[in-house]
């Protein structure tokens, strides 16, 4: 009652309070009523992108850890190699069961070295193909390259670690007696054709990493090194020390593999997952470039040939070459003109439509 304590009696004041009464219970009815649906509403959960959790925990921004990624990978490579030189010279010293480990005729590590680096490396291919896969430009529908070459990778992966291409080859020798040379050479075709196929599908798709192409330089490199002394034959070396540096370029040749496509990962997670720009290869590049300088004289000495076949001319050509460019110009002008000046109609003029006639003039005065 203190809100109506200026009123004179106490029905003014009574008046009062239920006029106050009836305008909140309008404004209460006026309210919409707020439905079930609308108080159960949850915000959305935020949709599983790139930039997710578990990706960014697993592959990181930071080039520094992926440079200590790489120097372990070559640590143990360092390693698994100094271990087959021991047991090639101090054999003794070692033992049995580590000598059987640490031979490079058998090369158990190094089979093992190679089969995880070529399995991590197809897993991040997966990975890169769920990413890409994700783009709203890629309209030729490249990143299904990336699952191709995760399946090569997969199956390369389980043929260095269960010996699979030696069953393969002696099965082979077995039912069509073919020697070891052209076995040999059949296996190393199909190697090369293999990895010239899923190399240059890697180059096509890391050109906006530069790092991810120069360490895939780099893997076409050490494979080649590794593959040159089987095509070669022998050397001027010994056994051990040929055997010795195809392991090393061998596992090599896995770690930079692995280390670009993890680069290449990391570039379609924080950078972008859209497939790069179209570029021409670069002979082609060289040859249209150079072609365009080979035209650029040929177009001068044709201005300047026309213009000194104009400079020649008589007086007399000028003249009548003028005098037609003249007439042409009139005859072309002509209609315009003629639009221009055309008379216009005749007008009846405001007076002698509304004149009155004289005889009622007339009359007017006289009256």
């Amino acid at each position: 009652m203190a809100e109506f304590a200026g009123s004179r009696s106490l029905d003014e004041r009574r008046r009062r309070r239920l006029a106050t009464e009836s305008d909140e219970a309008l404004a209460e009815s006026a309210a919409p009523p707020v439905s079930r649906r609308v108080t159960a509403f949850k915000r959305p959960e935020k949709s599983r992108g790139p930039g997710h959790f578990p990706l960014r925990k697993i592959i990181s921004a930071r080039l520094w850890k992926h440079s200590v990624v790489a120097f372990c990978g070559m640590l143990l490579a360092s390693a698994i190699v100094a271990a087959g030189w021991a047991a090639e010279v101090h054999p003794a010293r070692l033992g049995p069961g580590f000598l059987s480990l640490f031979d490079l005729s058998a090369a158990r590590l190094v089979r093992w070295y190679l089969s995880t680096a070529i399995f991590l490396s197809s897993q991040l291919a997966v990975l890169i193909w769920w990413l890409r896969s994700q783009s709203l430009q890629d309209f030729k529908g490249r990143y299904r390259g990336w699952a191709g070459c995760a399946a090569i990778g997969f199956v390369a992966a389980f043929a260095v670690e269960t010996n699979a291409v030696r069953a393969l080859s002696e099965t082979a020798r077995w039912l069509w007696h073919i020697d070891d040379g052209r076995q040999s050479l059949s296996c190393l075709a199909a190697l090369v054709l293999f990895g010239l196929v899923v190399w240059r599908f890697l180059y096509r798709e890391m050109r906006d990493c530069l790092t991810s192409q120069v360490l895939l330089w780099l893997t076409g490199l050490f494979g080649a090194a590794a593959v040159v002394p089987m095509i070669g034959g022998s050397l001027p070396i010994s056994a051990f020390s040929l055997r010795l540096c195809q392991c090393g370029t061998a596992m090599l040749t896995a770690l930079c593999l692995f280390m670009s496509v993890l680069l290449q990962a990391r570039h379609a997670i924080y950078v972008t997952v859209e497939p790069p720009a179209e570029r021409a290869v670069w002979f082609v590049a060289l040859w249209k470039r150079y072609r365009g300088k080979g035209k650029g004289p040929a177009s001068r000495t044709s201005d300047t040939n026309l213009k000194e076949a104009a400079a020649s001319e008589s007086p007399s050509k000028r003249k009548k070459r003028g005098d037609t460019s003249k007439r042409s110009a009139e005859e072309a002008t002509k209609p315009m003109r003629a639009e221009v000046e055309k008379p216009a109609p005749p007008q009846e003029t405001q007076q002698s439509k509304q004149s009155p006639r004289p005889e009622r003039r007339a009359m007017r005065r006289s009256a």
